[in-house]
């Protein structure tokens, strides 16, 4: 079932319709025109929004049919800004992210841009007159014959020229004659607000919307024309598939169509093919990305639909599973699809003329020719049209168009109901078959443990010495006692055994009673003893066995493809949770978010509340709050006055609820985890009475606390006001409204690996919570690898129940 998991195709694999080519609207001798006609001075100017779009012309040529290629071979996804196509049985992504990364463009969020901007305010000459007098409009190739004629022109009308033409004659091309938009004149007035603007982003969502726009009658065709700057799929090819490059032709062609004829590099086609029959291809799915990229910081889309089907190749990706033809299945036969001949060119004088071919009459509205005709007639001077009319046909339009978008909605949400329907399914029957199996393996175990109790023929399991030989065993076995040494001051245990059951009571220095022992957390734990103020492992469970035994009993357990949730949306799969005992990683802040919410649970969750510390944990979920929130946070004047997030604040609120616990009446201290530049973690506390925050930095060395304390500058700042906004008591209502003062501690153990800071954080956090200050220097490295086990068997636990051994 793993492989219907996947996305389908559009086309059944070999069965691609054979198209012609991409008809696409720009030529890659722009670029070499804009660089002929400016100045190496000019050119540095608009090298910062243009500045590897420039070296296009320099890589493989664009091949029409290599994009037709391309299309054919998509991925059925519902994602409305991102495309799967495979090559060679691997998938390969196009989404903004790949965009940006081949053409070098900046592709942040658009911004509201000030009416002012793009709209000639009254009483001032419209910039159109100043760049091109008295023309009533400009297309691309008008602009092409003015850079070529560079010298003619001042070096401020020469670069806006160049720019105007890479944008809207190059990018973001809808047709071959499209004109200049007055919007775009208007706005290079100010060429640093022009340069600045995320072009990227505006010619992928052209180019995006066209390609999902084409259906698979539209993809059959010969040819299919695509606006904007399809050449990047190819671009992203050529990333993806090193080995094209073996492809280049070793002669160079004049691209097609050019009337300026220079060398450009070309693609033997049919070195493409055969790469793509060979199953060993290298494929790189998701193109890497340097570090330090500027202008791809936010690649997402407010309005994106969730897609399982790319959850299930992301997720196999990250696995390092090799993919092949036979786990993409499913699509049409390109040769079934109605595909319409190629037009038949007559010549009629100097003229080429398309004949019309059969079935012509039933294209949905007709040639763009009778189009122009309808348009044209329909604005002639001696026609009257009638306004109830033309009030129809908007009315009309607008219907039309509001109902083509809520289909697609629909069908995307519908799409995204049915993937997560099946997902569920097999999630619950894995379960069912796991549950089945547990219970079998029990059953095995109860008759076994019978047959010992009854002890035929075999010893008495009890009457063995504990393995680790720090602890003596008061043995009750159906009423029969043995001796208790009381001489050894360590841990005593008391082994109560009746029929099937068995429990172990810890006792300390013989101090201990067994209701006390009770109340100890039922996860293991460190745990910190009172008189000698060192932090000591238990080793003791509650059913008796070591936590080594049941964490290799969990490696046992673990199914591949099973995922473990902790509810608030942190599900982890087998992979993430069987890493935990070696680190938790802070690229992944669900895994150790996962590992607060258990470990939270362990140590604050309590039948006896006068032994609960007056502290409470936070996941790292919180901080990404506070820290999106933090920019119009600065914005207001009347910081009383800020909004908070509404799941936030419901989130705080249903805690001091469920738990009957709250800030400043029943808690002090707050922890949680923070991620430094997604490769070390660190534990932050707030210590509500003393207004304070307080870092444990297992990497001190890694960052001064003068640069360390401008990350936590929004922590300080929000806070107080976020505690008053919450007000669940009088206390929290007259909070103070100052900055918390900050202190970073670094006479704690210092990791010797960044693998460790997770775990390390983790314990200074419970270390605190239970012993203060003095206990977190007491922290050290060599009980990570225990502690980091029994953190796993939690989480386990808190899923599917206690681990029998």
């Amino acid at each position: 079932m793993a492989e219907l998991e996947l996305p389908s195709r559009l086309f059944a694999d070999r069965e691609e319709p054979a198209g012609d080519r991409v008809n696409m609207y720009f030529k890659l001798n722009t670029i070499k025109a804009v660089l002929k006609a400016l100045t190496p001075e000019e050119i540095d100017t608009i090298r910062p929004c243009f500045g590897k779009l420039l070296d296009v012309y320099s890589k493989p040529v664009f091949s029409g049919k290599l994009a037709h290629f391309l299309l054919t071979r998509q991925l059925n996804v519902v994602k409305r800004h991102e495309i799967w196509v495979v090559f060679a049985g691997k998938p390969v992504r196009f989404s903004l992210r790949e965009f940006g990364l081949v053409t070098g463009l900046n592709c942040q969020p658009l911004p509201a841009l000030d009416r002012a901007l793009t709209k000639c305010p009254p009483g001032v000459t419209p910039y159109w007159f100043t760049l091109f007098g008295g023309e009533e409009y400009f297309t691309g190739e008008m602009l092409l014959g003015k850079l070529r004629r560079a010298k003619a022109l001042t070096s401020e009308v020469r670069v806006k020229y160049a720019c105007l033409l890479l944008v809207d004659g190059f990018l973001c091309r809808r047709s071959f004659h499209m004109k200049i938009p007055k919007e775009h004149v208007e706005m290079i007035r100010d060429l640093d607000v022009f340069l600045k603007y995320p072009w990227g982003r505006y010619s992928f969502d052209m180019t995006m919307q066209c390609i999902k726009s084409r259906s698979l009658n539209q993809l059959a065709q010969v040819t299919v024309a695509i606006q904007g700057f399809i050449h990047a799929l190819v671009l992203v090819l050529v990333e993806a598939v090193p080995s094209v490059l073996s492809a280049v032709g070793e002669i160079t062609d004049p691209e097609s169509g050019d009337e300026d004829v220079f060398p450009v590099i070309s693609l033997k086609l049919d070195k493409v093919w055969d790469l793509d029959k060979d199953n060993k291809v290298d494929v790189l799915s998701i193109i890497p990305a340097p570090e330090d990229v500027a202008g791809l910081e936010d690649c997402s889309w407010p309005d994106e639909v969730r897609d399982p089907g790319v959850e299930v190749i992301m997720r196999k990706i990250e696995e390092g599973c090799e993919f092949n033809r036979g786990m993409f299945v499913g699509g049409l036969r390109g040769v079934v699809l109605p595909v319409e001949p190629p037009p038949r060119v007559v010549n009629k004088g100097k003229r080429k003329v398309r004949s019309k071919q059969s079935g012509e009459h039933l294209v949905k509205g007709g040639s763009s020719r009778e189009k122009k005709m309808k348009v044209r007639s329909g604005r002639g001077r001696h026609v009257h049209s009638d306004p109830n009319t033309s009030l129809l046909g908007a009315l009309k339009y607008e219907i039309d168009a509001g109902l083509k978008e809520a289909r697609g909605d629909v069908y995307a949400h519908v799409c995204v109901d049915l993937k997560a329907m099946e997902l569920r399914l097999e999630r619950s029957m894995k379960q069912s078959i796991f549950s089945a199996v547990a219970e079998a393996l029990s059953a095995r175990e109860l008759v076994k443990n019978v047959v010992d109790g009854v002890g035929v023929g075999n010893f008495d399991p009890y009457s063995q010495p504990p393995a680790n030989g720090a602890s003596n065993s008061l043995n009750h076995a159906n009423g029969a006692s043995s001796p208790v040494n009381p001489d050894n001051g360590a841990v005593n245990a008391v082994h109560s055994v009746d029929g099937a059951s068995n429990l172990t009571i810890l006792q300390v220095d013989g101090s201990s009673s067994a209701s006390e022992a009770s109340n100890q957390s039922e996860a293991s734990r460190d745990s910190i003893d009172g008189e000698s103020g060192i932090v000591s492992e238990v080793v003791g469970e509650s059913d008796g066995c070591p936590s080594s035994e049941k964490f290799k009993k969990l490696v046992e357990l673990l199914e591949p493809r099973f995922d473990f949730e902790y509810g608030g949306g942190l599900v982890l799969k087998e992979t993430e949770l069987r890493l935990v005992a070696s680190s938790i990683p802070p690229e992944n802040p669900q895994v150790m978010d996962a590992c607060v919410t258990v470990m939270r649970e362990s140590i604050f969750i309590n039948t006896d509340p006068a032994s609960v510390p007056r502290a409470d944990m936070l996941t790292s979920q919180f901080h990404g709050s506070l820290a999106s929130m933090y920019s119009k946070f600065k914005k207001v004047r009347r910081k009383e006055s800020f909004d908070f997030d509404a799941d936030l604040l419901s989130s705080l609120s249903s805690r001091f609820t469920s738990t009957g616990r709250q800030w400043l009446v029943n808690i002090d201290y707050l922890y949680s985890p923070f991620n430094i530049a997604k490769n070390r973690w660190i534990a932050v506390m707030v210590d509500l009475p003393s207004h304070s925050l307080s870092v444990f930095d297992s990497t001190a060395n890694v960052r001064r606390g003068s640069r360390l304390k401008p990350e936590l500058e929004f922590l300080c700042e929000m806070f107080p006001y976020l505690v008053r906004q919450v007000g669940a008591n009088d206390l929290m209502l007259n909070y103070p409204l100052t900055p918390l003062s900050f202190t970073r501690h670094t006479r704690i153990t210092q990791a010797s690996d960044r693998a460790n800071t997770g775990m390390l954080s983790l314990l200074f956090m419970e270390a605190h919570a239970v012993g203060g200050f003095e206990k977190v220097c007491q922290v050290s490295e060599s009980g990570i690898r225990h502690g980091a086990e029994q953190l796993a068997v939690q989480l386990y636990e808190h899923c599917c129940g206690d681990i029998e051994v």
